[in-house]
């Protein structure tokens, strides 16, 4: 794993955001893991903190960073850390869990394409509408399946789904079918982007797959 994380610190800073603390004489910290890229924290280290609920990024500075309780000026990816932002206070009500920490290109969407592998939920059928709690990394939503689409090849480099069907009011999910599936979450926007992986689930259904398109919405910094 740190050889994968290793690998990743030349690509674009992105910090999941797993927790959120108000520290007295600091202000608001987060806690969580640099996923990909790296960060000089100080006076130049702006980021843009995000998605809010309206799908907006908060553009601030991180001011100070911490490893196992060790001030550091920098963190790389694969380590998990806690930053220190300078935001007012109507902007700290806005944090939350699930948000990311960017240095550019600040995104957000309500959409995205997966494709997906049901793994199992014996007597249940997935179609159009179907509503399921989704995991995609530190976002947890839940999501509805919009559009379903039968693929023979997919980019889980598995077989093409034979337990798919065909029925008068559309295509029918079932244990075992693989589909390409538009999803849109519930509640909020979120940022995600091609290649993550995902795990969605509803009572005995169980299901992974992997995001393969995001129509991005820019998201404008506030």
């Amino acid at each position: 794993k740190r050889r994968r994380h290793e690998n990743k610190v030349s690509r674009p800073f992105e910090f999941l955001v797993e927790d959120i603390f108000n520290v007295p004489g600091v202000g608001p910290v987060v806690s969580g893991f640099v996923n990909a890229g790296e960060l000089t924290v100080g006076s130049t280290a702006n980021v843009y903190v995000g998605p809010t609920d309206d799908g907006t990024f908060m553009k601030t500075l991180a001011k100070s960073a911490h490893i196992a309780r060790i001030n550091t000026q920098h963190i790389t990816s694969g380590q998990s850390a806690c930053l220190a932002f300078s935001l007012n206070k109507e902007l700290r009500k806005k944090l939350r869990r699930g948000m990311v920490v960017l240095r550019e290109n600040p995104t957000s969407t309500r959409e995205f394409d997966a494709e997906i592998c049901v793994l199992k939920g014996e007597g249940t059928t997935i179609r159009r509408s179907y509503q399921a709690y989704v995991h995609i990394l530190n976002v947890r939503q839940s999501a509805y399946a919009r559009q379903i689409e039968i693929v023979n090849h997919n980019s889980m480099g598995l077989p093409p789904s034979h337990n798919a069907e065909f029925e008068e009011d559309g295509i029918v999910l079932r244990p075992g079918s693989r589909a390409k599936v538009r999803f849109e979450f519930a509640k909020r926007p979120e940022y995600i982007r091609p290649g993550m992986r995902m795990l969605f689930r509803d009572g005995r259904v169980r299901g992974v797959g992997i995001i393969t398109n995001v129509p991005k919405e820019v998201a404008v910094a506030v």
